[in-house]
């Protein structure tokens, strides 16, 4: 079994637990003009017998990251990512796997769908009625995992008419993408369609899920709400029931 994935028992009941995060480094390929991560001693433990790090973080270089609605909409600049509680962290899920579509491409040998259309989620519709959260994976985990340089116009987004489609399902709170964006360069229309609902963006390891699993399954999306951020880490989870 991989290190994203364990076996665990909660009360009575079996299942596989699968990591969607990963760890931030101060490495990390961030949006290219986004600031990088940094990292300086405010506490130098062999001076004072304790360590203690500043890190200048953004608040989108997670893998994941959950965007608030004052990201991209000029109107909610109220809204940061502390608004988004409980109903935003646990939710029954399902995964569209898109990475195998006839439309997806190769770039540096890791394949991935580059515009998701709504002709794509249309097949799932009753999934996507039963669920709070749907996860859409590209196959760009892939590459955040290999930390590869990211050319904005090759990023995975939905089209307005998908956004539109997902944002029709007042059941879901939470979309997520394996993307940095779910909006094409410049563009801001997905993120104002879908502003009801939480964005979680930079997805790992989707790939994890088992197929049989796809349809429902538990998903925890819990982000560190720091009042006023754009965005900020989320701690991500898949249950699958043994």
């Amino acid at each position: 079994m991989s290190a994203n994935k364990k076996e665990i028992r909660l009360g009575n009941t079996n299942y596989l637990v699968i990591d969607l995060t990963q760890p931030l480094g101060l490495n990390v390929e961030v949006y290219p003009g986004d600031p990088e991560p940094k990292r300086k001693v405010f506490s130098d433990i062999q001076k004072t017998g304790w360590h203690h790090y500043i890190h200048e973080i953004g608040d989108h270089n997670f893998q994941p990251h959950g965007d608030a609605p004052n990201h991209q909409n000029p109107e909610l600049q109220n809204e940061g990512i502390e608004i988004f509680g409980l109903d935003y962290c646990f939710n029954s899920a399902c995964l569209i796997d898109l990475s195998n579509s006839p439309e997806a491409k190769k770039f540096d040998g890791i394949n991935y769908l580059v515009e998701v259309k709504k002709k794509h989620l249309e097949p799932f519709s009753e999934h996507l009625s039963q669920v709070g959260a749907v996860l859409i994976r590209t196959g760009y985990d892939k590459w955040l995992e290999a930390n590869k340089p990211h050319t904005p116009e090759n990023l995975p987004y939905l089209n307005k008419d998908t956004a539109e489609f997902v944002a029709s399902f007042d059941n879901i709170n939470v979309v997520g993408i394996d993307s940095l964006t779910i909006d094409s360069v410049g563009k801001h229309t997905s993120h104002q369609l879908l502003k009801e609902k939480m964005i979680v963006e930079s997805l790992v390891h989707l790939y994890e899920i088992p197929a049989e699993a796809r349809e429902k399954f538990d998903l925890q999306t819990s982000p560190i709400r720091i009042v006023g951020a754009t965005g900020g880490p989320v701690v991500a989870y898949a249950f699958i029931e043994l």
